[in-house]
């Protein structure tokens, strides 16, 4: 059992993947966990793995040495280094995200969106970092699945006209269930606190709600889950 023991520069450099900036000069993020080292080795994104575990693939590292470079409160067996996704085509459902802002949501979302069939998510203006590595822990590998593209979301909707945009908003709004699917459809969710801006509301085929009872609202990520199973 040969242990490798990393030097500061190496510890140093890994750190510095927590931060967007230096993952953007990179290229490269952090994933924690076998389960999201699986899923990076099996869609082609895995650059190098380090492991407190001998019978994982991987660089072996001291139990120490893990915990400088794994920012969690409990053990981490595996570390992953990994290629940002580069994927650029459109499916037939697409969601559009204004402004999410909190990792968890944003990692919620992107894994129900692989689970309904909506491939590609268009980031835009305000959104939360993907490769934030909470953002990567709640996507459970979802991340890997799916086409990114970050783009002004009015530019967007003005130059996709062959697809059915629905916002989402209870003004002026259809009920979800009254709703005909189009073949070619984008969600758009907004804001966790102030939705979807009113410029992109304004220029919507149709903006639906989910009709709920006693309730003043659900969470960006609850009611992305609903409408995309609905829509899907």
């Amino acid at each position: 059992m040969n242990i490798i023991k990393l030097s500061k520069n190496e510890i140093t450099n890994i750190n510095k993947l927590y931060q967007a900036k230096y993952r953007k000069e990179t290229n490269l993020f952090i994933a924690l966990g076998p389960h999201l080292n699986n899923e990076a080795k099996k869609y082609g994104h895995l650059v190098k793995t380090y492991t407190i575990d001998p019978s994982y693939s991987g660089i072996l590292i001291s139990y120490d040495d893990m915990k400088k470079i794994a920012k969690t409160d409990t053990p981490c067996q595996v570390l992953s280094i990994c290629q940002k996704i580069e994927k650029n085509d459109l499916s037939d459902k697409v969601l559009l995200l204004d402004a999410i802002q909190d990792p968890g949501n944003m990692g919620t979302l992107m894994r129900t969106a692989k689970a309904f069939n909506f491939n590609t998510i268009i980031l835009g203006d305000g959104c939360v970092d993907i490769y934030n590595d909470k953002v990567i822990r709640a996507s459970q590998g979802a991340i890997f699945k799916l086409n990114f593209r970050q783009e002004n979301l009015v530019d967007f909707i003005n130059n996709n006209k062959n697809y059915i945009f629905y916002g989402t908003a209870l003004e002026n709004g259809y009920n979800i269930k009254e709703i005909n699917k189009a073949p070619k459809l984008a969600l758009i969710l907004g804001n966790e606190g102030n939705g979807i801006k009113k410029e992109i509301l304004n220029i919507t085929n149709k903006n639906i709600y989910i009709p709920i009872s006693d309730t003043e609202s659900l969470n960006v990520a609850i009611a992305g889950g609903i409408l995309m199973y609905l829509l899907q």
